[in-house]
């Protein structure tokens, strides 16, 4: 690597060599140069710098223009190279361009390094070591990030990287706060907050400051102004945070733990599960995906979607523990109630869930998350549209998602890696039997179970308790899937929370297939079995596969496992046929 090239993109995108300044040239010239400077020592493909630098705009002589961009930087970078030599600094890697220079040499990344070095000395009990960290990175600002250079990249990165500065400011003040220089903050924040007014942590921070100085008339009347200002111009009242602060300070509470949650490293994932059996391949899967997109330098989104009772959840929670070293920051789980005996969580609501006492809105969710390693997991989604507001906006954060819906929204357009799971093979099935019981499964009964990790594990037990000794089929044994003063972990009940989230055109569907004799069905079949066109048997079919309720068996066909098929036929039996959907 070469060692005396020093960037500057934290202000004006500025280079210099051996303490010369250099001429980057013009607007798009000087984008391409910040673009492979943002990812020194990485290859960047041309298609990656025509989207950074153009956008949709891209002219059809683009190629020739990157060519000559690139030339020119060679030039000014090494203007005594001969002229057929390879470069050393702007180098060709056959599809793209890579800047032979290590992070440390661009201010940027120096800048990100200290941001995650003072985190960790705060989480190790070290403030002043943390403000000594955060103010070498803020003294590396010399203005707006990416200053000179245009296009989508530059864009984004001005706004990310302006983003996690006030980040810092904040937690420069917050650090301060803990080792009692309340004045500093006070002198620092209080013409920041009139740039910002609406900025509820600048405010939080603000008031405690001003409490924890003997000034509690001032703290009090830093919430009314942005009380009246939030109600004013966003008809919102301020966050928890804000509103707890408040509450603290008129009861006279020393706010001393008035802490936002992330200030430390947050531990919420549920405990492993126990006697967790198989799923090698899906696991390994899995940590590829996190690992390319940590490579890539990706927001890591990660979807495991699949039928009620096939193990997403555990799979997910298996998976984050592995994971959890990575994120020294935390981990963050919710539970979005997508299918259970309740409705929904709002994303208010979830975001509330995850910070606790922050203002729950997607907006502070994000700054709140810029630049720490954290590891969310959002567990039982109904849609794309709930998760969407809860995911990260910065790279250094991996999103674990699980749905029985394919929420195919968030592969195209938000890039989650999906993986879809299925059932046990029967030998990890067998396996968790043994575990749990002690002995082998019989394989009629591991058969019946479908594959299912919840109903292996509850079939388990009732034959523990001496009340499955004889089964005639799948029919019987949904009648016994059951635990106990559980009724959430009966497979029933898991069965019938994906059901009622249907459209009624499905629903009517699957009383057909409830209806039909055979578990493996033709369209045709289906439809004239549920008294629809082919067309609208189709939509119900590929509905009912989308909430992996049937599966794919080959082209026009499908089928359910025989414990789904055993609950379509209690609901054909017992429950009035719903309409079916119009035409198109």
């Amino acid at each position: 690597m070469i060692h005396a090239l020093r960037v500057r993109l934290l202000g004006r995108v500025t280079a210099s060599l051996n303490g010369h300044d250099l001429d980057l040239g013009p607007p798009r010239q000087r984008t391409l140069f910040a673009t492979l400077a943002a990812r020194a020592g990485e290859p960047v493909s041309r298609k990656e710098l025509v989207d950074a630098i153009w956008g949709m705009d891209a002219p059809p002589t683009v190629e020739s223009s990157v060519y000559t961009y690139v030339a020119r930087l060679r030039r000014g970078l090494e203007p005594d190279r001969a002229s057929r030599a390879p470069s050393g600094l702007l180098l060709n890697d056959g599809s793209g361009y890579l800047l032979n220079l290590t992070p440390g040499n661009v201010d940027a990344a120096r800048f990100e390094q200290r941001l995650e070095e003072a985190r960790r000395l705060r989480r190790a009990g070290a403030p002043a070591e943390a403000l000594a960290e955060l103010e070498e990175a803020l003294a590396l600002w010399h203005g707006t990030a990416f200053g000179g250079a245009a296009g989508p990249f530059a864009d984004a990165e001005r706004v990310r990287l302006g983003e996690l500065r006030f980040t810092a400011v904040e937690d420069r003040a917050e650090v301060l706060l803990a080792l009692d220089r309340h004045p500093e903050v006070i002198g620092e924040l209080s013409g920041l907050v009139k740039r910002h007014p609406l900025r509820e942590r600048l405010r939080h921070l603000l008031m405690r400051a001003y409490y924890r100085s003997g000034r509690q008339a001032d703290a009090l009347a830093e919430f009314r102004d942005v009380r009246t200002l939030l109600v004013r111009e966003l008809g919102l009242e301020p966050g928890d945070e804000l509103r707890r602060c408040h509450e603290l300070i008129l009861r006279g509470d020393p706010l001393r733990q008035t802490v936002n949650v992330l200030g430390s490293a947050p531990a919420q994932l549920p405990r492993d599960v126990p006697a967790f059996t198989g799923r090698e391949e899906e696991l390994r899967r899995l940590r590829a995906y996190a690992s390319e997109a940590e490579a890539g330098g990706e927001t890591g989104l990660i979807l495991i979607d699949g039928g009620p009772g096939v193990g997403k959840t555990a799979l997910a929670v298996r998976l984050a523990h592995e994971l959890a070293a990575r994120y020294p920051d935390g981990q963050l789980h919710v539970d979005l109630r997508g299918f259970s005996g309740a409705p929904p969580l709002s994303a208010t609501e979830a975001l509330r869930q995850l910070l606790g006492e922050t203002p729950a809105d997607p907006g502070s969710y994000r700054s709140l998350m810029a630049g720490r390693r954290l590891l969310v997991l959002l567990d039982n989604a109904e849609s794309a549209e709930q998760v969407r507001p809860l995911l990260a906006g910065t790279r250094s954060c991996l999103m674990i998602v699980t749905s029985r819906n394919r929420l195919s929204g968030l592969v195209a357009r938000d890039g989650a890696r999906r993986l879809t799971l299925g059932a046990m093979p029967d030998g990890d099935a067998a396996e968790l039997m043994r575990r749990i019981m002690g002995e082998p499964g019989r394989p009629a009964l591991v058969e019946a179970c479908a594959g299912l990790p919840v109903a292996l594990r509850i079939a388990a037990e009732r034959v523990l308790m001496g009340a499955l000794n004889e089964f005639s089929g799948p029919d019987d044994l949904l009648k016994v899937l059951h635990a106990d003063d559980d009724d959430p972990s009966s497979v029933r009940t898991l069965f019938s929370w994906s059901y009622r989230a249907l459209p009624r055109y499905a629903q009517q569907m699957f009383h057909a297939l409830g209806r039909h004799a055979e578990r493996e069905v033709s369209l045709d079949t289906a439809a004239r079995a549920a008294g629809l066109l082919v067309e609208q048997a189709g939509l119900a079919l590929d509905r009912l596969a989308s909430a992996h309720l049937v599966e794919k068996a080959g082209r026009d066909r499908f089928r359910l496992h025989g414990l789904m098929h055993a609950y379509a036929k209690e609901l054909a039996t017992n429950k009035p046929r719903p309409e079916g959907p119009p035409s198109r």
